[in-house]
């Protein structure tokens, strides 16, 4: 009875986050019969968040068809390129302003050092999104004729939420994996539990606990990127993908940290890496032109992480940027 009343409960937190049933996914999200959801176009939300030592100011801003742009989208000029880029949260931008975004500091740059074009690059991020949502957005999207389709994948938790996505999500064992990691951390330490999860360390704990789900979320994957490889193929869209990695691939100091107190092997610490390493292979065999940010980020002069949630800040979103215009021949020609 218990076992059937904790099942009940699972249930009901999917259909509550797939439904937008929260005030802050009412607020900024509405759902979508492909891309599953998508920003509510001309949104205006100030947030005042962080901490005491790490305060963060972020202006959700949407333009007319919901990206994360200050300017209108409107009919595609003669000279125009246009770049369209999706990701997760960390490319919808944990910012203060739109035009910090890498997206748009490779566009102001592009712009300033090509004057023969117009080029318009779009930031479609949208917080939770996957691979499934790559695809629907690519789907929902193509019609505004981009020349390029730029994912920015998110290697610190992408994989794990894969299969959370499919549509099988409610089978028993589902569930149950969902719920053992969500009571699992009840138990936790109080130092442990100051560690933001969703940002790797979840994908990481994850896959310890169920090994056998690396292959059929990297599956999943190939499933949804062999689709948007053909969408593209079929429009005339050129592919791109960049690997994003969270703060454990980055940092020396915060991976060895979360291995002492987690008590992970040097295996389980490096997941995030097999499974990036496994797919970049996969992409170099499908001939898709894949870009890795870590070690951009690792080598970075300042901190590339906001410290209360562990996504990318405003300088790592100029390195990376910088990184994009520094590779405009492979991206854009």
């Amino acid at each position: 009875m218990m076992a059937f009343i904790f099942y009940l409960i699972s249930i009901k937190r999917m259909n509550d986050f797939f439904q937008l049933t929260t005030p802050d996914h009412i607020a900024y999200l509405q759902k979508d019969s492909l891309a599953m959801f998508v920003h509510k176009p001309s949104i205006y939300i100030y947030d005042n968040w962080g901490t005491p030592q790490q305060k963060i100011s972020t202006e959700r801003r949407t333009n007319n068809l919901g990206f994360r742009e200050d300017e209108d989208i409107i009919e595609k000029k003669i000279n125009e390129i246009r770049v369209l880029v999706t990701g997760d949260s960390h490319t919808d931008g944990v910012l203060k302003h739109n035009y910090q975004s890498f997206i748009n500091i490779w566009e102001e740059k592009q712009n300033e050092i090509d004057t023969t074009h117009t080029y318009n690059f779009i930031n479609g991020g949208t917080a939770y999104y996957t691979f499934r949502n790559y695809l629907g957005f690519l789907k929902k999207y193509k019609y505004l004729k981009p020349d390029v389709y730029l994912i920015n994948i998110f290697t610190g938790n992408d994989f794990r939420e894969a299969p959370i996505f499919e549509d099988d999500r409610a089978k028993i064992s589902n569930v149950f994996k969902n719920f053992y990691v969500r009571t699992r951390k009840l138990f936790y330490s109080k130092k442990k539990k100051s560690i933001p999860f969703a940002q790797g360390l979840e994908q990481i704990l994850y896959f310890k606990s169920f090994a056998n789900e690396k292959e059929k979320s990297l599956e999943i994957a190939k499933k949804y990127l062999l689709e948007i490889k053909e969408i593209c193929e079929e429009e005339n869209i050129k592919l791109i993908i960049t690997l994003l990695p969270s703060k454990i691939e980055t940092n020396s100091e915060f991976r060895n940290k979360l291995q002492s107190l987690f008590d992970l092997d040097s295996e389980t610490i490096m997941v995030n890496e097999e499974l990036t390493n496994k797919l970049t292979i996969w992409l170099n065999t499908e001939k898709i032109i894949n870009l890795n940010l870590t070690d951009k980020l690792k080598n970075a002069s300042e901190k590339v992480f906001w410290d209360v949630d562990l996504h990318i800040n405003p300088y790592a979103h100029k390195i990376i940027g910088d990184y994009l215009l520094e590779n405009e021949k492979i991206i854009l020609h």
